[in-house]
């Protein structure tokens, strides 16, 4: 399906009205379009944008990817919050999944009431995701689906753009001009 800011601002038009909304802002091609789309069309939200960015400290890159996710907010008048985790060693997870953990305890520590997060989540990452739990042996309850809607605390999570998949996203950003990180990780077979 061909992605648009316009249809985006449909589906969060059947959310629950938040009394801010945070895009959770790695500064790869999903999150750059999502919030991208958002900004474009921020005085048809209700209520104000924000954006948040959490610096894992896990590749080399790091800090120039946290410069890089404040200069594109500053330069789409989004106030952007970011912030360091440190992520420890534990035996038995993955670096991955600790940063997870990591990222959603800032976002419930960051957020205000009534927030509406924002993740970039699309259908490629819910395939992805379905084959690794698969992979891993998963019950039913791990083969479920990444909820579109979630509650998180006093306020909501919400994936929007489960609707498309990477190349959709991809045209939106070529077509806006947009530039993201690449996250070498991301090309890695696991």
């Amino acid at each position: 399906m061909y992605f648009t800011s316009g249809l985006l601002l449909t589906l969060l038009g059947k959310l629950p009205r938040p009394q801010s909304y945070w895009v959770a802002y790695s500064g790869g091609l999903d999150s750059s379009v999502l919030l991208d789309a958002l900004a474009a069309r921020r005085s048809e939200l209700a209520a104000p944008l924000h954006a948040v960015h959490v610096h894992h400290g896990l590749h080399a890159d790091a800090d120039a990817w946290e410069a890089h996710c404040l200069a594109r907010c500053a330069a789409l008048a989004v106030p952007c919050v970011a912030q360091r985790v440190t992520i420890p060693a534990a035996a038995g997870t993955s670096p991955e999944a600790r940063a997870r953990i990591a990222r959603y305890a800032t976002f419930a520590r960051v957020l205000p009431p009534r927030a509406l997060l924002l993740t970039a989540h699309q259908r490629d990452d819910q395939a992805e995701t379905l084959l690794l739990q698969l992979l891993r042996g998963a019950g039913p309850a791990g083969l479920a689906a990444a909820a579109p809607l979630a509650p998180r605390g006093d306020g909501w999570l919400a994936r929007p753009l489960l609707g498309w998949d990477r190349a959709a996203l991809r045209d939106y950003a070529l077509r806006r001009g947009l530039t993201w990180l690449e996250d070498p990780s991301n090309a890695e077979v696991a």
